[in-house]
């Protein structure tokens, strides 16, 4: 069996051997329940599953992390165009150009691969957002659980957000609500990205921020015309609505037409 190990945090290395979580069997060996049904495809016998662990330092501190671990869950790119590589180091490597990129995203503890026979295998392991909350939770309670104030910081966080990804050239790709995470205590003035595997680096396409604007519009669908129109004013950083945010709104609207007619 051959063992490749990508990364390891200098923040959590001691924490990681007080926890003898130090290579890469240890963390495939952990019995834990799965926080959902998991992915399956890509490939044969592919599947992908994600889980929560506490680890205990000496001194009794714990903290939490994220353990996603997949068999022969591969992804194409243009330097791996028939087999594909693991979409956890794809996952890994866009998680490092966000870092450089200084645009807020989760952060890497672990992450591996191994040659088991003839399945590839992968973990990557991130750090829990303690004191964030999902999008999606956070919408759920829109009109009941938070203040005009507290609503519109969290729609300027959220929009600030989006606006510094595709400033920096990006396209998320899959920007649901429940992958941007928002500061989940008052002034709710920060807010991260989450799964960043199907990331693409589009400098020259404006159609990233149409694609991504529409799959989150699709599913805030119980926010207000007031909200919308703040978000894009935080993400073109205007008083008022000008051309350029009249058109990609338009253009949004229209995908998202488009989309429900068939």
């Amino acid at each position: 069996m051959k063992e490749n190990q990508v990364y390891i945090s200098p923040q959590w290395q001691q924490l990681l051997n007080d926890n003898q979580l130090n290579n890469f069997e240890a963390w495939w060996q952990l019995e834990l329940p799965a926080v959902d049904e998991g992915n399956y495809g890509r490939s044969q016998n592919g599947w992908s599953r994600v889980c929560l662990h506490s680890l205990t330092s000496a001194t009794g501190q714990t903290r939490r992390v994220v353990i996603k671990r997949q068999s022969n869950y591969r992804s194409r790119t243009p330097l791996h165009p028939m087999r594909g590589i693991s979409t956890f180091i794809k996952e890994y490597n866009f998680i490092q150009r966000y870092e450089q990129l200084e645009i807020p995203a989760l952060k890497a503890v672990y992450c591996a691969t191994r040659q088991q026979g003839n399945d590839l295998q992968a973990i990557l392991v991130t750090e829990y957002l303690d004191d964030y909350r999902p999008l999606d939770n956070i919408l759920a309670q829109w009109d009941n659980g938070y203040t005009r104030g507290q609503r519109a910081a969290i729609v300027q966080s959220s929009a600030q957000l989006v606006a510094k990804l595709h400033n920096q050239g990006l396209e998320h790709r899959c920007l649901f609500p429940k992958h941007i995470f928002v500061k989940a205590a008052p002034p709710h003035d920060q807010a991260c990205l989450i799964d960043l595997e199907k990331s693409r680096y589009k400098p020259w396409s404006s159609g990233r921020q149409v694609r991504d604007l529409t799959a989150l519009a699709r599913r805030t669908g119980n926010i207000s015309n007031r909200d919308l129109v703040l978000f894009f004013r935080h993400y073109f950083d205007i008083n008022q609505l000008n051309s350029d945010a009249k058109k990609l709104w338009h253009q949004v609207e229209q995908r998202i037409k488009k989309k429900r007619s068939h």
